[in-house]
């Protein structure tokens, strides 16, 4: 079977869905403002032909309601009410584009659908090789960080004139994820990774892929996954469903939960290991780690809203993920 990937999970149905009462690991809801980083990695790209940055709708969580009154639907507006506004910054620091979003409450989450840019669009231009940051602010009060890099290649397409073809890079090749629907033990596992065809010409792979999961303590394959993808040169998600002995059964988190220790994911695509994920488990519960935990400053911490607070999942580093981005 060949899976598509899917730019954007399913988010109103995540973040604002109705929870069932008595289900396991019920979470708190942080309510310091933030952007869901499900929302980030599907919503920030860059034009593959021109290199402009492409920011697509998101969705922001605990805003204050703004005092000034707005004119419209939209609380937040660059036209009238409050302000919420994205910078583009550059490795410097220096401001490169502003982006002043409309953004209403639906349900206690703020959807941010449409901006406009601070000097026109047409003061847009595109981005070189680098790193950057967007910088999201209210009031012009910083709330939130995203940074990516912007990678290149020249064009080898033979029907195209020569040109440089743009790519962004960070999270989606940093980390993996881990859900499993409503935290209860009786729903599969499922893992999820970001998949990207990087190449100087416009194409759609098919792939082969497969996936492992270890238990460490015996080097044990407890699960596996494998099939075929479609990778273009956009990051695709691409959700992991386990199998155990039973290859018509999908792996149900109780599997893991029911033993603590160390568990891997390994993800190869094509024959070649695209990425290695580690996590623990203790007291039958999956442990936060990196930037998701809590010590982490509210301004970088990986932001998870799931079921309007409800519940959570778990952003997993990828094994050499950082040494590779910096290079």
């Amino acid at each position: 079977m060949i899976k598509t990937m899917r730019v954007l999970p399913l988010l109103l149905a995540l973040f604002a869905g109705t929870a069932l009462a008595g289900e396991e690991q019920n979470v708190t809801a942080d309510c310091t403002p933030g952007i869901s980083y499900w929302s980030l990695l599907g919503a920030v790209g860059i034009d593959y032909g021109s290199g402009h940055l492409r920011l697509d709708r998101m969705y922001a969580l605990c805003l204050p309601q703004p005092a000034p009154p707005s004119e419209s639907n939209f609380a937040y507006s660059p036209d009238s009410g409050g302000k919420l506004a994205t910078l583009l910054k550059g490795t410097d620091g220096a401001t490169l584009a502003t982006y002043v979003w409309s953004a209403e409450n639906i349900s206690g989450l703020w959807e941010m659908s449409e901006y406009k840019v601070l000097g026109g669009e047409q003061s847009l231009k595109p981005l070189a090789a680098g790193k950057y940051t967007l910088e999201f602010q209210l009031e012009g009060t910083p709330f939130y960080r995203f940074p990516f890099a912007v990678e290149t290649l020249p064009s080898d397409d033979p029907y195209q004139p020569p040109g440089t073809r743009y790519f962004v890079d960070g999270a989606w090749s940093e980390y993996g994820n881990v859900f499993y629907q409503r935290n209860d033990p009786q729903s599969s596992l499922r893992f999820s990774v970001w998949v990207q065809d990087k190449a100087g010409h416009a194409q759609q792979k098919s792939l082969p892929y497969s996936a492992e999961l270890l238990r460490l303590r015996d080097g044990n394959v407890i699960a596996r996954d494998a099939g075929e993808l479609r990778a273009d040169q956009h990051w695709r998600q691409l959700d992991l469903l386990f199998h155990g002995d039973d290859a018509n059964a999908y792996l149900k988190a109780a599997t893991v939960l029911g033993e603590d220790g160390a568990y891997r994911v390994r993800f190869a695509v094509g024959g070649t290991t695209q990425g290695e994920y580690e996590f623990r488990v203790a007291a039958g519960r999956i442990q936060l780690q990196g930037r998701q935990l809590e010590r982490t400053p509210a301004v970088e911490r990986i932001v998870d809203y799931l079921y309007g607070g409800r519940y959570r999942s778990w952003w997993i580093p990828r094994t050499g993920a950082a040494a590779q981005i910096a290079n």
